[in-house]
């Protein structure tokens, strides 16, 4: 197979992920094959999840709603991080990213045992019936959430918030379970259908499943001519959906000169995580953003976290002069639409003082 251009590609990848036609893909669909779906990274707890960039609608109010309806649930994927699943694939994705608790301690047991007594409670009550302390308890639980033992039922932001066990909630879901490779490769799937083209290593970055795993869904997909090894016109390899192979050669390298400032739990960011992360981290800094400029990451913002105005304290960039010069203007005015100039200072663009 002959390289591909990569402009087709991003073109593509930015269509499907709704960052270049905002309605391309039906919110719903999107946050399917997105899930599971986190909040912002820099976000007070208890936050719904949202999709930045990809709809024109308040899709945080929308999820706050739909959480409150169990039709999006809450739990612990991708290496035990905290995201949401529209309830009806909760065994899909407990199939791909259960960790199994190879035993239980004492603690554990009396927490499960107390909630299977007394039903859903919140972590004040476990400790006023058990005597247990709170960080014992929020341990124990987020042990058995990531075993997919118990359920954080998360229904509006408040912290006070109930776990129950997992065989009371959804036990009609048990039948259908898939195995992890069946479970792993229809995420992979999905994976592929938004990203267009990737390597293992975008894979493992977005799913955090083992690399082994990973090797071997990848395998069996490209034995069975659903997968097709590619390489890109920069010389990147991986692999490609057969189903796409002409939906690039037809697509139109139309890309937006649009500068996104993306959050460190975006989509985009998470597939390449694993190729940005040392890139831009170099400083005394902490990333609060990505820089992305048409499908391609150029930079990043650094600085501080705060509860109150952040800390904007540079701009990394991976560019020429030229270039730095040419796009210095838009990627200030982006960060200017995130971060309120009125509210937060931007110290320094490129090392250089403002």
């Amino acid at each position: 197979m002959p390289a591909i251009d990569k402009p087709l590609i991003l073109s593509l990848r930015m269509k499907r992920q709704n960052l270049t036609e905002p309605d391309h893909t039906p919110y719903d669909d999107l946050f399917r094959l997105m899930s599971p779906v986190p909040t912002t990274y820099w976000i007070e707890p208890g936050s719904p999840p949202s999709v930045e960039y990809r709809t024109a609608m308040d899709d945080a109010a929308l999820n706050d709603r739909r959480r409150l309806e169990r039709t999006i649930i809450k739990g612990r994927f991708r290496g035990g991080n905290v995201g949401y699943i529209f309830g009806d694939e909760f065994s899909l994705h407990r199939a791909a990213y259960c960790k199994e608790m190879p035993r239980f301690s004492e603690t554990d047991e009396i927490v499960r045992d107390t909630i299977r007594r007394e039903g859903g409670m919140n972590i004040g009550l476990i400790k006023e019936l058990t005597g247990l302390l709170s960080k014992q308890i929020a341990a124990s639980l987020q042990k058995m959430q990531k075993a997919f033992l118990v359920f954080e039922d998360q229904v509006d932001r408040e912290n006070d918030r109930a776990f129950y066990l997992v065989e009371d909630e959804f036990r009609d879901l048990e039948p259908d379970s898939p195995t992890r490779p069946e479970a792993a490769e229809e995420l992979i799937r999905r994976f592929f259908h938004l990203n267009v083209f990737a390597d293992q290593a975008m894979i493992r970055s977005l799913t955090r499943f083992p690399a082994a795993l990973v090797k071997g869904v990848c395998c069996s997909m490209v034995e069975r001519g659903v997968l097709l090894s590619a390489q890109v016109s920069d010389g990147q390899s991986g692999y490609i959906l057969a189903e796409d192979i002409s939906a690039v050669q037809e697509e139109s390298p139309e890309l937006s000169d649009r500068i996104f400032i993306l959050d460190l739990n975006d989509y985009y960011v998470k597939s390449h995580e694993s190729l940005i992360k040392e890139r831009f981290s170099h400083g005394d800094y902490k990333t609060l953003k990505y820089i992305m400029y048409r499908g391609e990451f150029i930079g990043a913002l650094r600085g501080y976290f705060r509860f109150g105005p952040d800390d904007l304290e540079d701009v990394v960039l991976d560019l020429s002069e030229r270039e730095k010069i040419a796009l210095g203007p838009a990627i200030i005015d982006a960060i200017h639409r995130v971060y309120d100039p009125g509210e937060h200072h931007l110290k320094r663009f490129d090392g250089k003082a403002l």
